[in-house]
């Protein structure tokens, strides 16, 4: 197997398939990159742009080349001495009629083999034994009636059809199909008979958030969570990763969203012993897991894995970059400006509140169920009911810190515990009501500690619930909500305080695994490295920003009074975040692309936040008003001038930033993971925005330039010389990167705090690495990314004895003290390795 090195994340699809991956391994190896990793590769839904909704993990999809196109990726890639790692999806499935396991449950119910595949809940009152599929787009008889639920002849008999979207119908199988249908599809009685006869109801789609009684990934209808728990499941899903494995064509897996499965842990213990198992000699294969950390999380001591895929350095490296002194100013500016609070804490607890009743109200209902079922006769729960009990397990999880807890089957641990009673606490000094407040004792110091199948069934049903609900309260929800700086709205970020201390920073890097990827953009992200990196600029300036929205919206009073002041903050960030270094404001093709793009951000972050408009209830006046602003805003040439303006004069320190963030990235402990095409500026939005094709011939061109002084650093040739240099830093000292030590280092004079700097060692191997953070771009040359010459005054750093290399300017220095204008005066950031 391939060391892992350094990861490069392809996104796979019909127009990115294993070809056009294969046709790039050259660039890659010269880049230095170890090993792609490819989003998954079973077969997909038809015209799948991301390959998450599967219908068969069995085969490798024909839409990205089958398995012979797989096969010579794989080979290729070992012949440029490089490995692959693929990702997996063992959480949920896609409800479609290309699944020949979803298809066989709808065909027969409880009877299938499949039927307790799927995490259905096939007791669920109310539905009479059958499963729920709201899906139609008018209630059934109205479907009905109006022709847009009709039988026809299907792929193997007798179908629903609806929309284009089939349905089988059990036990149909007539001579004369055609004729049956055209004599069944203008009898609505004997129709809807037929349709109600069915294993499964159809229905509105509007009842799926109330009836539906299949978990679904998030509130998804169309993805349906798999039981992965039972053997059979987990050896079918498996089958293909483990046998590529046996054949030596990739080298390991990523788990995809592990937090949605009923024991991660558990989990991980068996495909840790089945990777093994199956991997070439005594190779330890890679494992790692999609999960978000909270603030002071870390991945369980128990859990098998290498890492994960990086979202808690994407957090850390945000905020330990950012200017703390920032943040009171930017939160007074948007509480002035929004009428929100601008506490991150009261509109996550808010978004909480209204998910449980709204989008998660199913799973909610089915916990509560689970929890009617654990109180059964027993005397102390009785007295206190299901119904205060689960206005108890609401008001806790509103307060709940994690994603989940990961409770044993023979009760909570001591970290479990601790999670619920914080929670607890805190949902206790909200109400005086004396019910609920025991009710709430009683949940998390007597329900939820007891053993036993009943109680373990309830807390695996919390936990179920929790994950889906911090995801869609956090970052679906309150991050559409909360504008006071968007750099810090991010995967894996948790915003009540928006900057890291350095030293919470060097205590993290220490600790973490070395085979953990460490990513700043991903293909979840909300916006890209270099746009957070520019956006945390405004944290030294919040004055100065402040005026410049004024400045920007003073020439457009009537769009502006159309649109609340909250949406329009956010939207200038959005606008000067992913204005390109190289945009001129004249230019109207480049112009109306970066419309287009931001428009569809606009219409997601719009229906996301659930204020003024939402997915389910669009208000389409409200959502033309704030694209004719965003249109005017580009059209008007006074707008668009300062927009443009105030996207110049932070493009320099933005670029620092970035630099800084990218160095970070490639040299703390960890595999650096690239995201397609992110090695130049990432200014890119949330998706699909993030997910655009990579421009793989300027990549090409700026590898072929690199012996040379890069060009205009507009265009991203700069960053990719980072990369570039450290990757290659990092290939010819793998052990010092794999296996060194870290050690802060501190900086001194006037702004010493302001250098974040450390040292890695193995052996007699050793690199020093140093990056500004917390500056104001008052610091930066106005036309480059760039030190002034009085920026960093008295500030030194101590370099350990010894000779020393500039890897970027191959410079020498001598070990003492050295100004740090001086170590930056090549580039803006300092990597120096011992001679």
């Amino acid at each position: 197997m391939t060391p892992l090195r350094a990861t490069v994340r392809l996104q796979l699809h019909a127009g990115f398939p294993f070809e056009a991956a294969r046709a790039q391994l050259d660039y890659f190896r010269a880049l230095g990159i170890s090993h792609l990793y490819l989003s998954p590769i079973g077969e997909a839904v038809p015209g799948s742009t991301h390959g998450y909704d599967q219908v068969d993990p069995t085969r490798i999809s024909e839409a990205l080349g089958g398995e012979a196109g797989f096969v010579r990726l794989a080979q290729a890639a070992r012949d440029a001495g490089m490995g692959i790692v693929v990702d997996l999806v063992p959480n949920h499935m896609a409800t479609h009629a290309d699944n020949p396991w979803w298809w066989d449950v709808l065909r027969h119910g409880r009877q299938s083999p499949h039927a307790n595949w799927f995490d259905i809940d096939w007791r669920a009152p109310g539905r009479g034994g059958r499963l729920w599929l709201p899906v139609l787009d008018r209630p059934l008889r109205e479907a009905i009636d109006a022709g847009v639920l009709r039988a026809v002849r299907g792929r193997d008999g007798v179908v629903l059809d609806h929309h284009g979207t089939h349905f089988p119908v059990q036990d149909a199988r007539y001579a004369d199909l055609d004729g049956w249908c055209e004599a069944i599809n203008p009898a609505p009685a004997r129709l809807l008979a037929l349709v109600l006869a069915q294993p499964y109801r159809l229905a509105w789609w509007r009842t799926g958030n109330t009836l539906i009684n299949y978990r679904r990934f998030f509130d998804v209808t169309a993805l349906a969570a798999l039981r992965i728990e039972r053997r059979a499941v987990f050896d079918a899903v498996h089958a293909l990763p483990l046998r590529l494995l046996r054949e030596g064509l990739i080298d390991g897996v990523r788990i995809d969203h592990v937090d949605g499965l009923a024991d991660p842990g558990g989990y991980l213990r068996r495909l840790r012993h089945a990777l093994d198992a199956s991997a070439p000699e005594d190779a330890r294969p890679v494992l790692l897991v999609e999960k978000i950390l909270a603030p002071d999380e870390m991945l369980p001591e128990d859990w098998d894995c290498d890492g994960t895929t990086g979202y808690d350095f994407m957090d850390q490296v945000g905020g330990v970059l950012l200017d703390a002194q920032g943040e009171a100013p930017l939160r007074a500016a948007w509480r002035a400006r929004s009428g929100r609070s601008g506490d991150f804490a009261i509109e996550e607890h808010t978004a909480r509140v209204q998910l449980l009743h709204g989008a998660l109200a199913a799973e909610r209902a089915r916990t509560g169920r689970a929890l009617d079922a654990l109180i059964g006769d027993d005397a102390t729960l009785q007295e206190l009911g299901g119904p205060m009990l689960r206005d108890a397990l609401d008001a806790v999880l509103a307060e709940f810190p994690v994603y989940r807890t990961y409770a044993a089957r023979g009760g909570a641990d001591a970290d479990t515990r601790a999670r619920w009673r914080g929670a607890a606490d805190r949902a206790l000094a909200r109400t005086s009501d004396a019910g609920l407040r025991a009710a709430i004792d009683t949940l998390v110091d007597d329900a939820l500690q007891r053993p036993g199948a009943l109680a373990n069934t309830f807390r695996t049903a919390c936990e179920q619930l929790s994950a889906p609900l911090n995801a869609k309260s956090v970052e679906d929800t309150a991050f559409y909500r909360h504008g006071v700086l968007l750099a810090r709205n991010e995967v894996g970020s948790h915003p009540v305080a928006l900057a890291l201390p350095p030293a919470r920073f060097h205590a993290l890097a220490a600790t973490r695994s070395p085979r953990a990827l460490v990513a700043t953009s991903t293909h979840d992200h909300k916006r890209g490295a270099d746009a957070r990196a520019r956006l945390a600029v405004l944290a030294s300036d919040a004055a100065w920003w402040s005026q410049r929205v004024d400045v920007i919206e003073a020439a457009l009073p009537q769009a502006c009074a159309a649109v609340d002041a909250g949406d329009r903050w956010m939207l200038w960030q959005t606008l000067v975040g992913a204005w390109a270094p190289d945009l001129d404001a004249g230019d109207a093709p480049a112009i109306e692309t970066l419309r287009e793009r931001v428009a569809g951000w606009q219409s997601k972050a719009l229906r996301e936040a659930k204020l003024r408009t939402s997915w389910l209830d669009p208000d389409t006046a409200y959502e033309a008003a704030c694209d004719a602003l965003l249109r005017a805003a580009l059209e008007d040439p006074i707008t668009r001038g300062a927009l443009a303006d105030t996207a110049h004069a932070i493009a320099p320190a933005g670029a620092i930033y970035g630099l800084a963030q990218a160095t970070l990235q490639l040299c703390v402990p960890g595999v650096p993971d690239l995201y397609q095409g992110c090695e130049g500026w990432d200014l890119s939005l949330v998706d699909p925005d993030n997910r655009r094709p990579v421009d793989y011939a300027q990549r090409r061109q700026w590898q072929t330039d690199a012996a040379t002084t890069p060009g205009d650093w507009r265009d991203g040739q700069l960053k990719a010389r980072v990369w570039q240099r450290l990757l290659a830093l990092r290939a010819a000292h793998p052990a010092l990167f794999a296996r060194g030590d870290y050690t802060p280092l501190h900086g001194d004079g006037a702004r010493g705090d302001r250098v974040l700097a450390f040292t890695r060692r193995h052996d007699d191997q050793q690199s020093i690495v140093a990056v500004p953070r917390a500056f104001p771009r008052a610091w930066v040359e106005d036309d480059a990314p760039a030190w002034r010459r009085d920026a960093w005054d008295d500030t030194r750093l101590a370099l350990p004895p010894g000779r020393w290399r500039d890897v970027f300017g191959d410079r020498m220095w001598n070990g003492g003290d050295q100004p740090v204008a001086d170590l930056w005066s090549g580039l803006p950031v300092a990597v120096l390795i011992r001679d």
